[in-house]
């Protein structure tokens, strides 16, 4: 399975701009150049919690008055490192570039999450910002080869053998930086690297809080459409949603759960730990 793989995925700038905008090309390529470390994740992993800490840390730190989610922007011209995120083609189905070898030159952090629960939370995003055809069950969506399961085991398949092939690379789950943020942010931080005092990562983690994310989510303190709602009035359309350790189990069928954990084992690469 990993073989066909390999082959399928090339860096052909055909392809590239056959599948993505030419706005969103020449900016990721911008971000590319520039960045000195490149933070790699499923869409819902934890992604946009973390680049929220890191631009409080940035900008307390550093003293600088606006802060952007894109933080590469943030520290560009100055002896900081440029820290870009990543979803490394995660928004497209059936995606063929290879981002493993786009990045092979940069440092990586690979954020990953519990497939089961960026399952749910990936279903809840794409139902409410239409992304997922309307009517559509959370079953129908597990299942399904393009949108589901088989793409999320795809890709952390693909990173587990770059884990393999590289020793450099830092591995960040969603669950130990919820279970000790302030452990797991200065253990990033010291990677990238980047100095922060105690007092400063303090305020990030509550800055990223999930009682704030929503409240900046409600009030468009970005302005940006990653940090905004699909409906204020929808609970499940915010990106900061239950951030509950273990919810999918509340929220998952059991035929469902019970299926998607039987593929973890026989198809997910033991590496991550998870079962």
């Amino acid at each position: 399975m990993e073989q066909k793989q390999e082959q399928k995925l090339s860096l052909s700038p055909f392809y590239a701009l056959k599948r993505y905008s030419l706005k969103s090309i020449c900016r990721s390529a911008f971000s590319s150049v520039i960045s000195d470390v490149v933070v790699v994740s499923f869409r819902k992993s934890g992604r946009t919690w973390l680049r929220l800490m890191l631009s409080k840390v940035i900008a307390d730190q550093y003293k600088m008055k606006e802060l952007k989610l894109d933080t590469e922007y943030m520290t560009l011209f100055k002896s900081l490192p440029n820290v870009m995120f990543s979803q490394a083609g995660t928004t497209q189905t059936n995606n063929r570039l290879d981002f493993r070898k786009l990045y092979r030159k940069k440092k990586v952090v690979l954020m990953i999450r519990d497939p089961r629960a960026v399952l749910v939370s990936l279903y809840h995003d794409y139902n409410s910002r239409k992304v997922w055809k309307d009517g559509k069950t959370m079953s129908e969506f597990i299942h399904d080869q393009n949108w589901g399961l088989h793409q999320v085991i795809t890709f952390m398949n693909l990173w587990a053998e770059e884990l393999k092939r590289r020793n450099d690379i830092l591995v960040l789950k969603y669950e130990d930086l919820y279970l000790d943020t302030m452990k797991e942010m200065k253990r990033f931080l010291d990677y990238l690297p980047l100095q922060a005092d105690d007092a400063v990562i303090e305020s990030a983690i509550i800055f990223g809080s999930p009682k704030n994310m929503r409240k900046m989510e409600q009030e468009k303190t970005f302005n940006d459409a990653r940090m905004l709602p699909a409906n204020a009035n929808d609970p499940n359309s915010y990106t900061a949603r239950k951030c509950k350790l273990g919810s999918f189990r509340d929220e998952l069928d059991p035929a469902d759960l019970d299926y998607i954990t039987k593929e973890m084992k026989l198809k997910l690469d033991p590496i991550f730990g998870y079962e």
